[in-house]
């Protein structure tokens, strides 16, 4: 596998949140986004302040430039998953999972101003850009996502969809579970050895336990996908041991939920 060096985003206030961008995708044309973190919960679900949650989805809005309305989310069953929204789907998700884009965990888009959300309480976002097509996918790669090739299918229906290059593609992949905190039971790994190439690889036992690095596992995916080495951008920040993030492991059942927001501009 080629190297990729990881990267600490770049980080920007909004009243009492800091928010965060990748360093080379925060700069490209065309293309919003942020990364949001506590105390701002976007699920309106569940988690602490979740009354704010769509007031504080709007405020992420106004601060990208894009429209509230046209905010449009998957209902992450934890699935592999990826759809097209379509002029129909757009504001679906936007005031929580009741009317969010069902089955899916991954969207891809290239209408113009249509921010995609996507959540996290430890989950990989990711996040793919296509500057020649002008096409947006976004991803939310659970354990048993990523097992059944959540990203492998976000770059594929870009592909198809779009008809994008996957040397065209910029990739990002947002603070998650690191490696050193995720820890795994031994059917997880048996399940990635039936799935994934190399599965071991993904997998390393300390103090005999064992632990999962969902950050390679779909580094690989984009790798194998066809996506550039130089045009991906892994966020070094770790959402168990990073205070500043909300996590399911560290805090439980009613974790909030931190979220990527994406647009074409």
């Amino acid at each position: 596998m080629e190297l990729v060096g990881e990267v600490n985003l770049t980080s920007h206030r909004l009243d009492d949140v800091e928010l965060l961008r990748f360093p080379r995708l925060g700069t490209v044309s065309g293309l919003a986004h942020v990364v949001t973190t506590r105390p701002w919960n976007l699920a309106p679900h569940r988690g602490p302040q979740r009354e704010l949650a769509i007031e504080r989805r709007r405020a992420l809005c106004r601060f990208l430039g894009v429209p509230f309305d046209r905010l449009t989310a998957p209902d992450q069953i934890h699935s592999h998953h990826v759809v097209r929204v379509e002029t129909a789907d757009v504001g679906k998700g936007r005031l929580g999972r009741d009317s969010a884009m069902r089955f899916v965990d991954g969207l891809v888009c290239d209408l113009p101003a249509t921010p995609l959300l996507q959540l996290s309480g430890d989950c990989p976002l990711i996040m793919l850009y296509d500057s020649r097509r002008k096409a947006l996918g976004t991803g939310h790669a659970s354990w048993r996502g990523t097992l059944a090739g959540l990203t492998t299918q976000l770059i594929a229906a870009m592909v198809a969809e779009f008809g994008s290059r996957p040397s065209d593609l910029w990739a990002g992949l947002a603070p998650c579970a690191g490696p050193e905190a995720y820890e795994v039971g031994p059917e997880v790994r048996r399940v990635a050895r039936r799935l994934l190439p190399e599965a071991d690889r993904f997998f390393h036992e300390r103090s005999g336990r064992l632990y999962f690095n969902l950050k390679l596992a779909n580094l690989d995916q984009l790798l194998r996908g066809g996506v550039p080495s130089g045009q991906i951008e892994l966020a070094a920040e770790c959402s168990i041991s990073d205070p500043r993030f909300y996590s399911h492991r560290r805090e439980g059942t009613e974790a909030g939920r931190f979220g990527l927001l994406a647009a074409l501009v």
